[in-house]
């Protein structure tokens, strides 16, 4: 086993940063594999207690033997002729529906094979998404409403089995057509998202269950999260373009971006690049790189470039 040595001097917080992203990967499984395990333990409890939403996302995680769950590219921009248009997502955005944009996230991640379908109770939904009371009329009419959304949006086709509604993906470009497998032109969406959250403070430890990162991300960090994955390490994105490449404006990104660097998920470099027409001939960029659960990694499909 190889000795990492990084020396501290003044800079702890940077060197502490840099011990971390070396041993990124290792962290991932084991922080996983912890919650998985602390989740399974508790669901196998004998005491009758209900399960929790953590245990019940973790049972969607657990059914796939992934650790990320595929989306085509498209869902987030497509090409037409040689000009960028929006993909589905911007629709979630001027809707503000996080709570469909996570209900789909979650059918993504269990439908995991052919025939690409899931079938739950609505109340298992509801405690899914955290939703409060989900054996409720109100938090079972909510996940009915998202559902119907959905399949205004042409992702999913609804169907019956016995008295229970089933969904079936369709293809993330909204098209209507019928789902496969992506084969390229798609992201991995890490089930850190569902599994993980940012390590509590000394005083949270104990009180109640720390919050993960889907309970926590707004919409705006939701999108640049994914948007980010669809990029590569240190990408360009100038926020006023957004309506043009991803139909979504540049007060969302800036408060998606924003967001994921307070929750440290997101690290943003500034860089300094001739301009002819400024004022002092240059102007600066930012530059940005998900951080842990959602650094870059190499993928099949996925996009060496800032996406236009």
């Amino acid at each position: 086993m190889a000795l990492i040595v990084v020396p501290l001097g003044h800079h702890r917080g940077t060197a502490i940063t840099e011990i971390r992203s070396l041993l990124s990967p290792l962290w991932y499984v084991v922080r996983r594999e912890t919650n998985r395990y602390a989740g399974t333990m508790q669901s196998r409890s004998q005491d009758g207690s209900p399960a929790t939403t953590h245990e019940t996302v973790d049972a969607f995680a657990d059914s796939t033997s992934r650790d990320a769950f595929p989306l085509r590219r498209t869902f987030i921009q497509q090409k037409q002729q040689s000009n960028s248009i929006p993909g589905p997502l911007a629709g979630f955005v001027s809707a503000r529906d996080r709570t469909a944009l996570l209900l789909y996230f979650l059918a993504l991640t269990k439908a995991s094979k052919e025939p690409w379908d899931v079938s739950h109770h609505s109340a298992v939904w509801a405690r899914a998404l955290g939703l409060p009371d989900p054996t409720g009329l109100v938090a079972r009419g909510r996940v009915s409403k998202a559902w119907t959304r959905l399949v205004d949006r042409k992702l999913l086709v609804r169907t019956r089995r016995n008295r229970l509604a089933e969904f079936t993906l369709l293809c993330e470009d909204g098209s209507g057509d019928p789902y496969t497998r992506p084969g390229s032109g798609f992201i991995n969406t890490p089930h850190a998202l569902w599994t993980e959250g940012p390590t509590p403070n000394q005083e949270e430890e104990g009180t109640r269950p720390p919050k993960r990162w889907f309970e926590l991300l707004t919409l705006p960090e939701l999108v640049f999260l994914i948007i980010g994955l669809s990029n590569h390490k240190g990408f360009s994105l100038p926020l006023e373009r957004g309506p043009d490449y991803y139909g979504i404006s540049a007060d969302t990104l800036y408060r998606g971006s924003t967001g994921l660097r307070r929750h440290e998920l997101l690290d943003i470099q500034k860089h300094r690049i001739t301009a002819p027409l400024a004022p002092e001939g240059f102007t600066y960029e930012n530059l940005y790189t998900l951080k842990p659960p959602f650094e870059p990694r190499e993928r099949r499909g996925s996009s060496t470039g800032a996406a236009q």
